[in-house]
């Protein structure tokens, strides 16, 4: 068996993907907030992320257990704004991948992604990394002011990335400082639908999270998300039905560092 199931590295980045951009927050908080993201030219933010679990994969009588720890730093600038759309780049600056207590680096240091996207979130254009779908990992922002209780949803189709369904719902629920910044403090639930793209998958996923935006500088300063998915993939091997079952957890940490 390899050592992690195949797709299970890009399913959680696709899980949180839609967490690496900036916001902008317009209102005093007294009377709703209303959020959007940046627009000034040459704005940059640096973030630490780290993602630690374990993977469990079974195939018929025989178990394999990995441990796994990602760890990566990120930049990311507005380099554009015009015709109300926003151009952001991020990039992979260092990172390194641990399965099993053996370090390498990461395959994507000094890959660059180029996102074009209304100032509400929602996605125009991409390019940089191979493979990964973020038109169908946008977080897009109501066009309302939020007050403390206020929630919204969203619903992403199935992708070759992701190859189920995603339903993701937030909610504002307080107000808390980071690193002496005052933060809306959102929670996020995302729960996977019942069908799959792939015939013979099962795949359910959960991931619960809290996201936090400096309203009044305008930034993300924390993401933090717990995870669960569960893969059932059936095949055939010599005519006999073979079940790989995927078990996988996963806590991640997004950090503003300067």
């Amino acid at each position: 068996m390899s050592r992690t199931a195949p797709g299970v590295r890009t399913f959680i980045a696709a899980i949180l993907a839609p967490m690496f951009f900036f916001a902008n927050s317009n209102g005093a908080r007294a009377e709703g907030i209303r959020l959007l993201y940046g627009c000034n030219a040459k704005d940059k933010a640096t973030y630490q992320m780290v993602m630690e679990g374990s993977t469990t994969v079974f195939v018929g009588d025989r178990t394999q257990k990995s441990t796994i720890k990602t760890e990566m730093s990120l930049t990311q600038s507005v380099t554009d704004f015009k015709n109300d759309i926003v151009s952001l780049k991020t990039k992979i600056e260092s990172g390194s991948i641990n399965v099993n207590g053996q370090p390498s680096p990461i395959p994507m240091i000094g890959q660059e992604v180029v996102t074009d996207m209304k100032r509400n979130g929602s996605i125009v254009n991409t390019s940089g990394f191979q493979g990964l779908d973020l038109k169908s990992m946008q977080l897009v922002f109501p066009d309302k002011e939020l007050n403390i209780n206020d929630s919204w949803t969203s619903n992403l189709s199935a992708t070759a990335q992701v190859p189920v369904p995603l339903n993701v719902t937030y909610k504002v629920i307080g107000v808390e400082k980071i690193k002496d910044q005052e933060c809306v403090k959102i929670s996020s639930s995302v729960r996977s639908g019942k069908q799959t793209s792939i015939e013979g998958l099962s795949l359910d996923v959960k991931a619960d999270g809290h996201i936090y935006f400096a309203y009044k500088v305008g930034r993300m300063m924390r993401n933090d998300v717990k995870s669960q998915m569960n893969m059932i993939l059936k095949r055939f091997v010599n005519n006999t039905e073979q079940r790989i079952i995927t078990k996988m957890d996963m806590d991640m940490r997004m950090e503003y560092v300067y």
